[in-house]
């Protein structure tokens, strides 16, 4: 796996200190030094940067230093790779150094068109050693990006690939344990986007026959890799589509040719104002996709209007649907129960304010109309330490925020006890690309 190399702004704590003499206390105080390496790495780029030159580092994406790490020659030892922007017709300027015991030398250098490194990733494309470059760069405002798959060969980076996009993605659709480059991008004369698929065929890059996407590319609103599932890897394309509504396209290969997985007319409205994407929700390993199933109401409690369980199923290569989860969702307070089956149609769920003004949701026996228990999520840790005097029990607790239950009386009828309920209890996980849940 990758390590990322911080530069100039972070000091390393792995390196010797100062003297070689000093007693434990000292240690504690004692500036680190930094190693040898480091400086000469650092006065290597100095040599190759000219005056006006700057660091440009990827704006999106995992990674985004402007001096990362990698083993693109595949000895076992990274190269410091530097993204940097000088001027001229080329100004995007990529500089791998390799390292060489203690002392780095620059090995190659590429430079290109464009204002800024949009994102990059270190993968094994073809089947020769080491890892190759795939980045992502931004030609201009309106205009398409390009990105290029680059690697090392006798001290030059040979591009195998360049071509525009919207977004990509890197993931092993044809388990060769090789990583392919999924594309999306979007032709003037169609309306919808189309998804390119290039592999490593052979000792070359090949694009196979495209596949289009249910909504223009400027609809996109996530992209992950996973298997749909057993044996059946895939990318998951989730858009918006029409108002309130998404869609996830799903792109893998049947009987070994590129194609739309998935129903295209399989849409998923929004969970008050939620968007609902798919996810490993039972952590096997396979990607699940959400369906809506509304939720009965309570009788003059408006807040239990529009609630929704949330059922996960697996898509078949056959087109049928393997069921997996039944699950409500509270988006807005980051939280989510795994809910029994024969639960379902028997509860509903409405609004609830406790400790003077903390919001939750209140679950209510449908037929007898009574309350099962609650769920609240308190910021305030006054609130969170008195809580026991009034029935609540903590379920778990992440940074600030403390999450509450109280059973009632009805929590019998349904064989409902602490144990079970926390262990029906989850954090809902944010996506660190999109900051979305």
């Amino acid at each position: 796996m990758k390590r990322l190399f911080v530069y100039l702004l972070i000091v390393s704590l792995c390196v010797s200190l100062c003297g070689c003499f000093l007693d434990p206390a000292e240690q504690l105080y004692a500036v680190p030094k930094q190693s040898d390496s480091f400086y000469n790495l650092q006065k290597k780029i100095e040599a190759v940067m000219a005056e006006g030159d700057a660091y440009s580092p990827p704006v999106n994406g995992e990674n985004q230093q402007a001096v990362q790490m990698a083993d693109l020659d595949g000895d076992k030892e990274d190269e410091a790779i530097v993204y940097l922007k000088t001027s001229g017709d080329k100004p995007l300027c990529i500089c791998v150094f390799d390292k060489k015991e203690e002392s780095y030398e620059l090995a190659a250098r590429i430079d290109g068109v464009g204002n800024a490194f949009d994102q990059v990733q270190y993968v094994k494309f073809d089947d020769r050693p080491g890892n190759e470059i795939v980045v992502g760069r931004r030609i201009s405002d309106g205009v398409t990006q390009v990105l290029s798959v680059l690697t090392i060969c006798d001290g030059t980076l040979i591009e195998l690939l360049n071509t525009p996009y919207y977004e990509f993605i890197t993931a092993d659709l044809d388990a060769d344990a090789l990583r392919d480059v999924l594309l999306l991008h979007q032709d003037s004369d169609v309306q919808n986007g189309i998804a390119v698929y290039y592999h490593w065929v052979d000792g070359q890059a090949v694009r196979e026959l495209e596949a289009s996407l249910s909504t223009p590319v400027s609809a996109i609103k996530r992209i992950i890799a996973g298997k749909m599932c057993k044996g059946v890897p895939a990318v998951f394309v989730a858009s918006t589509y029409n108002e309130g509504l998404i869609v996830t396209d799903i792109f893998g290969l049947r009987r070994g040719v590129f194609t739309n997985l998935s129903k295209t007319d399989e849409t998923v409205k929004t969970v008050r104002e939620y968007y609902v994407y798919s996810c490993d929700i039972d952590n096997d390993g396979l990607i699940e996709l959400p369906k809506l199933i509304p939720m009965p109401t309570i009788d003059g409690e408006e807040g239990s209007s529009n609630q929704a369980l949330i059922r996960w199923y697996n898509l078949l290569l056959s087109g049928h649907e393997q069921e997996k989860e039944l699950t409500y969702h509270n988006y807005s307070d980051g939280w989510y129960l795994k809910i029994p089956e024969h639960w379902q149609d028997k509860i509903a769920v409405t609004g609830l304010t406790a400790f003077g003004g903390t919001g939750g949701c209140r679950f209510v026996d449908v037929k007898s109309g009574q309350t099962i228990f609650s769920i609240v999520s308190a910021a305030n840790q006054n609130v969170a330490k008195n809580v026991g005097r009034d029935g609540w029990t903590q379920l778990t607790q992440k940074g600030e925020i403390t999450y509450m239950a109280m059973l009632s009386e009805a929590a019998q009828l349904y064989s409902l006890d602490i144990t079970t309920l926390r262990e029906m209890f989850h954090l809902i996980r944010v996506d660190w690309n999109t900051g979305e849940t």
